[in-house]
C-alpha cells in the first residue's frame, strides 16, 4: 500500500469515516471514472465521504442562515 493510501485512510479512521470512504471508493469503479492509481480513488472516495458531512452538519446545525448566507 502507498502512502498517499495510508495517509488517507489513518486521516479518515481518526474522523471515524473509514468505512464509508471504502464503500464510496467501491461504488466509484461503476460511474466510469478512470482513476491513474488506487490512491487517486480513496482520496476522491475521502473527499466525497467529508463534503458529504460538512453539507450534512450546516444543514442539521446551523439551519437556514448558513444556507442563505451561501446562495
Amino acid at each position: 500500500m502507498s502512502d498517499k493510501v495510508e495517509d488517507i485512510l489513518y486521516q479518515a479512521h481518526k474522523e471515524g469515516i473509514w468505512e464509508e470512504v471504502l464503500q464510496v471508493s467501491k461504488s466509484l469503479d461503476g460511474e466510469g471514472k478512470h482513476f491513474y492509481s488506487y490512491g487517486d480513488k480513496i482520496e476522491e472516495a475521502y473527499k466525497i465521504v467529508k463534503t458529504k458531512k460538512e453539507k450534512g452538519y450546516e444543514n442539521k446545525c446551523l439551519g437556514n442562515k448558513a444556507r442563505r448566507r451561501k446562495r
